[in-house]
């Protein structure tokens, strides 16, 4: 896939997996565009009721992001009950605070887009109606974040990268999916 509107058609066109909603995870990187991909095809995409979850939103900080409790609340609050025809909600991750905060509640969407590092994951895929893979190489990846988010996050992205690596390798997320993009020349 190498357009937007390539990526979109297999999203609106392709299986459905729930007779009630299309679910779309975005995986890669830290840096890769995750973000960026899932903002265009909201602006862009003919489908009316659409959410996005960020896995920013998720992670329990730093050290307890790529956890069981992550995939316990992706997987049970979130894609069965989107899968389901239902709303969802979480308790977003304040990462100032450091610390959850209250639960916020959605509607049932006709689109859910996860996004982020670990929205891929094993356990969800059968829910899943495609799973998007953006490329990117570490030192570019890097090199966005610190662009964005700034300077000071240098060394919790190094041990960042090492810990998605390994996420990713142990559950294969780049060779499952249905659509894969270089981030480098793409986002």
């Amino acid at each position: 896939m190498t357009s937007l509107a390539e990526i979109n058609l297999k999203i609106a066109a392709g299986q459905s997996l729930s007779k009630f909603s299309r679910i779309i995870a975005i995986d890669g990187p830290a840096g890769s565009g995750k973000t960026t991909l899932a903002k265009r095809i909201c602006d862009t995409i003919t489908i009316d009721k659409i959410e996005i979850v960020h896995m920013d939103d998720l992670y329990d900080g730093w050290e307890n992001a790529l956890t069981e409790n992550l995939t316990r609340t992706l997987l049970h609050q979130i894609v069965v009950p989107v899968s389901q025809g239902k709303g969802f909600g979480y308790r977003k991750y304040d990462w100032l605070q450091k610390r959850f905060g209250e639960i916020q509640r959605f509607d049932a969407p006709e689109l859910l887009i996860l996004e982020g590092v670990g929205s891929g994951q094993k356990v969800n895929r059968r829910y899943i109606d495609q799973l998007i893979w953006i490329d990117i190489d570490d030192e570019t990846g890097l090199q966005r974040v610190l662009q964005r988010d700034g300077d000071y996050l240098e060394t919790e992205m190094r041990i960042w990268q090492l810990k998605q690596s390994e996420h990713f390798r142990m559950d294969n997320t780049r060779d499952c999916a249905t659509i894969r993009i270089d981030g480098k020349q793409f986002i």
